[in-house]
């Protein structure tokens, strides 16, 4: 099954860190696949919280629901799916670096479903990543850096 990982570092707590991360409402700002959202998306996930998400990608408009299946906060979340082409799964990391703040590890895991497709999931998820660390910065001002969300 191939994986994409990404992941990155950002002067913040982690507890906050994963209050934002975690709420499926800022996936269509951050996520370029994610065309909107719907479900257990206004707070940060809880256990079996089902998100409806709509997205595009290689070309192909779908639907599917994502139900998270591990919760361990403020470490770890994970949210897993079955669409028509097989079996997907989302694991959140999040980890205390001493002195620097938090790291956020994004991995996906999916079908082979083609070299084309594999691109365009490693592009999305390079992308998104990086436009989450954005999010994150602009959700938790630094003056707030070490007050939970």
């Amino acid at each position: 099954m191939p994986r994409v990982s990404h992941h990155f570092v950002v002067d913040r707590s982690i507890e906050a860190v994963f209050a934002v991360v975690s709420t499926a409402r800022f996936w269509p700002e951050w996520h370029p696949a994610t065309r909107s959202v719907e479900g257990d998306t206004d707070h940060p996930a809880r256990l079996f919280d089902r998100i409806t998400e709509h997205a595009t990608i290689a070309g192909v408009e779908g639907t599917g629901v994502w139900t998270v299946t591990e919760h361990a906060p403020p470490h770890h979340l994970a949210f897993e799916a079955e669409l028509a082409v097989g079996h997907l799964r989302i694991a959140y990391a999040f980890t205390v670096v001493p002195d620097v703040g938090t790291r956020f590890q994004r991995d996906l895991d999916f079908p082979e479903l083609g070299p084309k497709v594999y691109a365009e999931m490693e592009a999305h998820s390079a992308r998104g990543v990086d436009r989450l660390a954005r999010v994150v910065e602009r959700e938790i001002p630094a003056a707030d850096a070490d007050v939970a969300w």
